[in-house]
C-alpha cells in the first residue's frame, strides 16, 4: 500500500457541511502586523493527493507540508461545485482568493487553508488565505476527479468556528504558497508506488509494468486472472491491481527480476513484485510495484530495512543468528519488537498488531486491545489451533487469520468461552437458563426469568451477570442480555431510558424467546442513554431487552420506563392515535378520534416558506407528518412550509439546526405522503443541512424540518433563497 493513507474530513460539497470554522473579524492589516520584520516563508510542499469528506465526496487535493514547523499540517486545496447552495457552477477561469465569496471558508468556491487532521478525521484550521489568485484551467460541475490549475496564495493564522467561519489572528504569523500547478488527469508514467500517479480514483500502479494505468480490477466483480489477486492500492477503494500470487516460501516462485513478498500473517501466500536495488538492512519504504530491494530481499514495515525471508512457525524460520522471524515473514532486527512479553503490556509507543515476545527465533507475540482506549498488551500470535498448547485454542482477532492463543472454555464457569460454548450459566446442572454441557440455552425458563417493571420504576442491572443467547437487530453481536417485563393497562406510548459506562441496545419484544418478535430497537452510546420510544397498540405484555452491543461492552446499568396511555385530546400522541391536537375536535388538522391526519388543513394552514428573512421554530412537540429518506425509518415531528416558484428558478435552502439532530426534506405538491415525491433530503454530520431544488414558475413544494429519529427535536432556523 502506498505510504500515503487517506484522511476523510468533514468538507462541504453537495449537501455536506465544512470544517470547523466566525466571520472574519480581524483586519487584514493586523493579520500582517509581523510582515515587515518577517516576510511571509513560502510552503515545502509534498505529492498533492485527492481530498475527500466524511461522505466520500471529492473536495479537491491535499499536499503533504515538508516544512519543519508544520509537519503534523497539511495544504488543502478545495473546490466546490453548484450544488454548494449559494454557489454558481465551477467553471475555468482565475479567481481572487481575497474576493467574496472566497474571502471566508464557509462561503469559498476556491478554497486554500492549511489544517491539522485531528484523530476523528476532521481539521483543525490554523491558516486562510488572504491573498492570491487560483486560476482554474480544467474543471465540471458537477465536480469532478479531473481538474488543473495554478495557484499564488499568502494564509494567514486564524481559526474557525463551527459553521467554518474564520477569525484571523491578530499579529498572526503568514505563508506563502508559490508558483503551484495542480492537474489530476491520468498519465502514462513510471511508477513503483501509487503516489508517483497524478490521479488515486482513476489510476493504480501495474505491479507488473510498474506503470501508471487504469484499475485493472474490483473487489466485488474481479478481474484478474485466476493465479491473481486484486489489490487496492488505495485503503477506501474497491478497485485495484492485479497482483501474481505466490508462495514465498517456494524457489523460483516469481519470474525472474521479481521476489514474492509475504501479504500478510500467512506464511504461504504473497504476491511477486520487482526487484529494487536496496541490499541488506538498507533503509527503504514500502511501495506498491517494486519490493524496494535486492533479489530475494524485500522492504519491512516493521523496521523501514530490506529483510530476507522465514516463515515464524516453522520449527526452524530461517533467519541468521543476528535477526527474529517477525509475524509477517521478514527477519528483523530483534530491537524491532516492543520488549514486553506475552501477557505483559506493550509499551505507550507501541502501535496495533506492532511485534512483541522475542525469543531465540522470532517475534511469538503481538500487541493487542479490542478497543482504541484500552492500553495494549502483548498475547501470543497464531493461525491456527496447532500454533498454540494442547490445552489452548486460536481465537481469531483479524479477518487475516491471526489469531490469539488462549485456554480452552470450562463448562459451568460463567463464562461463555468464544469456541466451544453457546451459554454458560455458571454451573453444569440442567433445568435451569443453560443446559449442563453448555451447549443449548432454554428459552422458556430464561424468558420467564425476566423482571417486572412498572411505569415511572427504575432498576438496576447489569450484562455481565445476565443471560446468553439473545440478540436483537440493533445489537453489534451476541451478547449477554438482562429481560424485563412490562404489562400495561391500555395500549398506549411506551418510553425506555437505559443510562451507563457502557453502550448498549435496548428493543421492545411483543414476544420472548429464540425467534422474538421485534417491536423497536435503539442504541445508545455514553454519556448519552440509550432512549427508545414506541407505541403500544394493545395491553398485551411486552418484553424490554437490554443488551451490551458486544461482548466488549458488557457491564452495569440502570432502566427506567414511562408509560403515557392512549387519550384523544391530551396532546400526545400514544397507542393507536397518529395525531393529537390536544382537542377531540375535527377540521383543525387531526380528526376528533386523534385516527386520522387532516393533510387538507395541515396544507391550508401551512406557513409561506420566507426567503428573504430567517424562518425560525422548533420541533419541540411538532407531529410527525412525513418520514424521508435520509432519515431514520421513523423520524420525529415536522414543521413544514410551502412554497410556490414565482418564475423558473432554483429554491436554495440552507437549515441551522445547532446541536440538534435534525432533517431537511422537500416534496412536490402538498398533501398525503402517498401521494407525494421527495425532490431532496439532507440529513448529515454537522450543524447544517442543505438542500437545492428546480422549480418551474408556479410549481408549488413542501419543505419539512424533521426530526431524524423518534426522540430528535430542537429550534432551528431555515435560510431560503430563490433565483
Amino acid at each position: 500500500m502506498p505510504a500515503w493513507v487517506l484522511l476523510l474530513v468533514v468538507s462541504a460539497c453537495g449537501d455536506n457541511a465544512k470544517v470547523n470554522g466566525g466571520a472574519p473579524d480581524a483586519s487584514l492589516a493586523d493579520a500582517r502586523a509581523n510582515d515587515a520584520a518577517d516576510p511571509c516563508p513560502a510552503l515545502a510542499l509534498g505529492s498533492p493527493r485527492l481530498q475527500f469528506n466524511l461522505g466520500g465526496q471529492l473536495t479537491g487535493l491535499r499536499y503533504p507540508i515538508t516544512s519543519a514547523d508544520l509537519t503534523d499540517t497539511v495544504l488543502l486545496v478545495e473546490l466546490y461545485d453548484a450544488s454548494t447552495g449559494g454557489l454558481p457552477p465551477l467553471a475555468p477561469g482565475t479567481f481572487g482568493l481575497a474576493t467574496p465569496p472566497d474571502d471566508d471558508l464557509a462561503t469559498c468556491q476556491h478554497c486554500v487553508y492549511l489544517a491539522k487532521p485531528r484523530p476523528d478525521g476532521t481539521l483543525d484550521v490554523s491558516f486562510f488565505q488572504v491573498a492570491g489568485t487560483m486560476q482554474v484551467r480544467d474543471v465540471s460541475d458537477p465536480f469532478t476527479p479531473v481538474f488543473s490549475g495554478d495557484l499564488t496564495a499568502e494564509l494567514h493564522a486564524a481559526t474557525s468556528d463551527a459553521n467554518s467561519h474564520v477569525t484571523f489572528v491578530p499579529d498572526g504569523s503568514c505563508r506563502r504558497v508559490a508558483g503551484v500547478s495542480f492537474d489530476t488527469s491520468p498519465v502514462d508514467a513510471a511508477c513503483t508506488t501509487l503516489t508517483d500517479c497524478p490521479n488515486e480514483l482513476l489510476q493504480v500502479c501495474d505491479p507488473t509494468t510498474q506503470r501508471c494505468v487504469a484499475p485493472q480490477c474490483d473487489l466485488e466483480s474481479g478481474g484478474c486472472a485466476a493465479t491473481e489477486t486484486c489489490v487496492p492500492q488505495l485503503a477506501s477503494s474497491f478497485s485495484g491491481a492485479c497482483y501474481t500470487l505466490c508462495d514465498p516460501g517456494v524457489t523460483g516462485a516469481c519470474a525472474l527480476g521479481f521476489t514474492c513478498r509475504q501479504s500478510g500473517p500467512q506464511p504461504d501466500v504473497g504476491s511477486c513484485l520487482r526487484d529494487g536495488p536496496g541490499s541488506t538492512g538498507v533503509a527503504c519504504d514500502v511501495e506498491d510495484a517494486s519490493t524496494s530491494c535486492t533479489t530475494g530481499l524485500a522492504c519491512s514495515a516493521e523496521s523501514g530495512t530490506c529483510t530476507a525471508a522465514c516463515r515464524l512457525f516453522d520449527a526452524a524460520p530461517g533467519c541468521d543468528p543476528a535477526t527474529r522471524c517477525s509475524l509477517f515473514g521478514r527477519c528483523e532486527p530483534p530491537s524491532a519488537a516492543d520488549p514486553a512479553p506475552v501477557g505483559g503490556p506493550c509499551a505507550a509507543t507501541a502501535s496495533l498488531a506492532s511485534a512483541c515476545a522475542a525469543d531465540a527465533v522470532g517475534f511469538q507475540g503481538y500487541c493487542f486491545a479490542f478497543r482504541d482506549a484500552d492500553p495494549l498488551r502483548c498475547v501470543e500470535a497464531c493461525l491456527d489451533d496447532g500454533d498454540c498448547t494442547p490445552q489452548q485454542f486460536c481465537a481469531t482477532r483479524f479477518s487475516s487469520g491471526l489469531g490469539e492463543c488462549l485456554p480452552d472454555p470450562v463448562c459451568g464457569d460463567g463464562v461463555v468461552g468464544e469456541v466451544g460454548e453457546v451459554c454458560d450459566d455458571g454451573n453444569t446442572t440442567s433445568g435451569d437458563t443453560c443446559s449442563a454441557d453448555c451447549q443449548t440455552v432454554d428459552y422458556v425458563r430464561s424468558c420467564a426469568a425476566a423482571r417486572p417493571i412498572v411505569s415511572g420504576q427504575s432498576l438496576a442491572g447489569d450484562t455481565r451477570t445476565a443471560l446468553d443467547g439473545f440478540e436483537v437487530s440493533c445489537q453489534g453481536g451476541r451478547a449477554r442480555t438482562e429481560l424485563y417485563r412490562f404489562a400495561p393497562a391500555t395500549p398506549g406510548r411506551l418510553s425506555v431510558t437505559v443510562d451507563g459506562a457502557s453502550t448498549s441496545s435496548v428493543a421492545v419484544l411483543a414476544s420472548c424467546g429464540a425467534s422474538p418478535t421485534e417491536v423497536a430497537c435503539a442504541i445508545g452510546s455514553p454519556p448519552t442513554a440509550t432512549a427508545l420510544v414506541t407505541q403500544l397498540t394493545t395491553s398485551a405484555p411486552v418484553t424490554i431487552s437490554v443488551g451490551a452491543f458486544n461482548v466488549l461492552e458488557e457491564g452495569p446499568h440502570t432502566i427506567r420506563v414511562d408509560f403515557v396511555p392512549e387519550v384523544c385530546g391530551d396532546g400526545i400522541v400514544a397507542g393507536r392515535e397518529v395525531c393529537d391536537d390536544g382537542n377531540a375536535a375535527s377540521g383543525d388538522g387531526c380528526s376528533g378520534d386523534c385516527r386520522t391526519i387532516e393533510y387538507g388543513v395541515i396544507c391550508a394552514l401551512a406557513t409561506p416558506l420566507s426567503v428573504t428573512a430567517p424562518n425560525t421554530g422548533t420541533t419541540v412537540g411538532a407531529p410527525n407528518l412525513y418520514d424521508n429518506s435520509c432519515s431514520a425509518p421513523v423520524t420525529g415531528g415536522d414543521r413544514i412550509y410551502t412554497f410556490t416558484a414565482p418564475t423558473t428558478g432554483t429554491l436554495t435552502l440552507s437549515l441551522d439546526q445547532g446541536v440538534n439532530d435534525l432533517g431537511l426534506a422537500v416534496f412536490a405538491g402538498c398533501g398525503a405522503p402517498a401521494g407525494l415525491t421527495e425532490l431532496a433530503c439532507s440529513s448529515v454530520l454537522g450543524p447544517n443541512e442543505e438542500a437545492q431544488v428546480a422549480l418551474a414558475a408556479g410549481e408549488r413544494v413542501t419543505v419539512v424540518v424533521d426530526g431524524f429519529g423518534p426522540l430528535s427535536a430542537g429550534p432551528y432556523s431555515l435560510a431560503a433563497a430563490f433565483q
